[in-house]
């Protein structure tokens, strides 16, 4: 009875070293996540912030230490429904927050005007924007996750003239930073190539009435329309053609390969040409792990851009490891140094916070679904 009972006063104590604080002790380190979750981009921003919060709980099972005290990272989300006052709110909110870095940030006009409060607050922040600017502002903790408009536009270009034969394009855009910096984007490339802009027209970034400008556009003899607008509204704009019997090529300038579109645009949805970053062509046994799973986890397939913030997450957690500080400051500093291999390919950044190397695949809907064509490697100077 006497060794019975030591052994379980032993164990008793062995128990309680393992319950102390110094033995179960972790770190809380919360990461931003800024993006559209209501109004035109939600679809986007939902799927953006779903793989964010799949990429913390890998990052938390990944055991990442500092001084040998675990990391532990949580997820703290912003809605700023694609709007700049709302973004610079929730950009200042995370200010006093105590983020490590804030990932999701969707669109241009968005990015630029939160990306100097980060900056005075010395946030790393992470985003999809396509207009230079974002990246040219001078800001060291400022990282895009995508090309610059010049090089998508380019691409789509290039496949719209020597993929698909184009020579006539009517483009429509809508009044949004986005919308205006693609149209003139677009509008240099194609017609480099030797094709032919035959009109040029301006929407509302929140109209769905597009049956005047679509009916102008069928006596002018265009061969494809570029539409220059967000995801939602180009799928209105491909069921407004179908809908008019306008019954040529659609050429997005946003990344709208997925289930929402073709849902949304129905039998309009059928020829449309879009664009989606990373590589395709081969998928890494990564990237069909982290479809099936974003599959399973959410009864739904992945958007254009989940890959891109599951990435954003794992590049940050793998930067304050790094670091071994979790200081924003110190955390922008290893991102410039970082170099990582993730979903949508391998991640280094030059020194104005853009990616130095970049690929695009181009889709295009063929019997209701989305179908991978050509890819593109471009370098982040180029």
């Amino acid at each position: 009875m006497e060794k019975t009972g030591k052994r379980g006063v032993m164990l008793l104590a062995m128990a309680a070293l393992l319950a102390s604080p110094a033995a179960m002790a972790e770190k809380i380190v919360s990461i931003g996540f800024a993006g559209p979750l209501s109004g035109l981009s939600a679809a986007s921003g939902t799927s953006m912030l779903n793989a964010a919060k799949m990429a913390v709980d890998d990052a938390n099972n990944a055991d990442l230490r500092i001084n040998g005290e675990k990391l532990s990272f949580k997820l703290v989300t912003q809605d700023d429904k694609s709007n700049p006052r709302i973004a610079e709110i929730a950009a200042k909110y995370f200010a006093k927050s105590g983020v490590v870095g804030v990932v999701g940030i969707f669109n241009s006009a968005v990015a630029v005007s939160s990306s100097e409060i980060y900056q005075k607050a010395g946030i790393p922040h992470f985003a999809v924007s396509g207009t230079r600017r974002f990246t040219q502002q001078g800001h060291d903790t400022a990282f895009r996750f995508a090309a610059y408009d010049e090089q998508r536009a380019h691409v789509l270009a290039a496949y719209t003239a020597q993929e698909l034969h184009k020579t006539r394009i009517a483009i429509v855009h809508d009044d949004s930073v986005f919308g205006r910096d693609y149209k003139e984007k677009f509008e240099n490339a194609f017609t480099r190539m030797g094709g032919k802009i035959v009109s040029v027209n301006a929407v509302s970034a929140t109209t769905y009435d597009f049956n005047d400008i679509l009916k102008t556009i069928r006596t002018g003899k265009a061969d494809a329309i570029f539409f220059g607008g967000l995801g939602s509204q180009s799928a209105m704009f491909a069921q407004n053609m179908y809908r008019l019997g306008t019954d040529i090529t659609l050429i997005t300038a946003a990344s709208v390969v997925g289930p929402m579109f073709l849902q949304t645009a129905g039998p309009g949805a059928e020829g449309t040409v879009s664009i989606m970053p990373g590589s395709h062509q081969r998928k890494s046994k990564q990237l069909e792990s982290f479809e099936k799973n974003y599959q399973q986890r959410y009864n739904t397939a992945i958007g254009p851009y989940s890959a891109v913030a599951y990435d954003q997450v794992q590049v940050l957690a793998a930067a304050v490891a790094r670091a071994g500080s979790t200081n924003p400051r110190k955390v922008a500093g290893a991102l410039h140094a970082i170099k990582y291999s993730g979903l949508s390919g391998n991640i280094a950044f030059d020194a104005n916070g853009d990616l130095r190397e970049l690929t695009f695949s181009t889709f295009q809907v063929r019997n209701s679904a989305w179908t991978m064509f050509k890819q593109y490697h471009v370098g982040a100077g180029n």
